[in-house]
């Protein structure tokens, strides 16, 4: 098997993170000559923000206070992690990782560094009525307010959709997977899209 990079995309509640975790399990299961490396970004961001440095306590002061993390960050924490652990024989799975444009540009630039060609892009589409369903189920307190949700579906729109463009316009095959069947349904979905079923 061909090491491949993928990077997983879809509106609060589609189950990204599921279907990464599901993926790796698949590729760990299915493939002995390659490991896998998974940049998760909220990870990331946690383990940056116990460094104590001036950087660290400024990003926590951002996310405490609802905002937005300046997109130089998720590249930093991305090329840091990939400079540390990467040398090109690894499937690599982005979650979290492309979420606005230059971030998309910062991660393509960084895999055809390495002469990867096997980049491949998985939309999970939800509609937003599935979508804020599924988030209230959960039962997170930050996804009870109505006007929390709202705000993250336009910032899908503004900036992920546009971010899923840059990666197309960059020569990656874009999956549009349907988010709204149950969990083993999409995974089967997503293997048939690689072709691995």
């Amino acid at each position: 098997m061909k090491p491949i990079t993928v990077a997983f995309f879809g509106i609060s509640g589609s189950g990204k993170g599921t279907q990464c975790e599901l993926l790796e399990k698949y590729l760990r299961a299915h493939d002995d000559e390659h490991e896998i490396l998974r940049p998760e970004m909220g990870n990331l961001l946690r383990a940056f923000m116990q460094t104590g440095t001036t950087f660290a306590k400024k990003v926590g002061e951002i996310l405490a206070s609802g905002g937005l993390v300046p997109s130089f960050m998720p590249i930093y924490l991305l090329t840091k992690i990939m400079n540390e652990t990467f040398d090109g024989t690894q499937h690599v799975i982005l979650d979290g990782t492309c979420r606005r444009p230059d971030q998309s540009r910062a991660a393509n630039d960084i895999v055809r560094m390495y002469g990867r060609d096997e980049l491949h892009a998985i939309v999970l589409n939800l509609s937003k009525d599935d979508a804020r369903t599924r988030l209230k189920a959960r039962g997170r307190y930050d996804d009870e307010s109505e006007e929390v949700l709202s705000s993250r579906f336009a910032w899908y729109q503004e900036q992920v959709v546009p971010a899923i463009q840059i990666l197309k316009e960059s020569g990656w095959t874009i999956h549009e997977i349907d988010g709204s069947p149950d969990v083993d349904t999409i995974h089967t979905n997503i293997l048939a899209a690689f072709g691995f079923k």
